[in-house]
């Protein structure tokens, strides 16, 4: 995730996604387990943070369960790897924090319960 503080308005739903000869990522199908991966251009994506959650550097969007190797000897992520990630980036859209705090209302007078 990027520095800064937005909220999702759309994610992409967890499934099967398959990443295209030029390196776009589109969902192909859904399946709830990671077997169903049949190959290094397909990958189990499992969504944690959905429309109406904040994103933020450090938060976890999900979890990419890809076959094959994802990083080189070096141990570092390899060119597949980067692209799978900005792939399903790519399919997330978020407002800005301070565009989301101007539509909430301010609560209502007596709202509030004191024990």
């Amino acid at each position: 995730t990027e520095d800064g503080v937005d909220r999702i308005t759309g994610a992409p739903e967890s499934g099967i996604y398959r990443m295209d000869a030029d390196g776009r990522v589109r969902f192909h199908r859904f399946d709830h387990h990671r077997l169903a991966v049949e190959s290094e251009n397909e990958a189990y994506w499992l969504r944690i943070s959905g429309p109406g959650d904040y994103r933020y550097e450090g938060a976890d969007l999900g979890i990419l369960i890809t076959r094959g190797r994802s990083m080189t000897d070096d141990f570092t992520l390899n060119a597949r790897a980067h692209h799978w990630i900005e792939g399903i980036k790519a399919l997330y859209q978020a407002e800005p924090l301070a565009a989301t705090a101007a539509d909430d209302a301010p609560p209502a007078a007596g709202a509030f319960k004191l024990l």
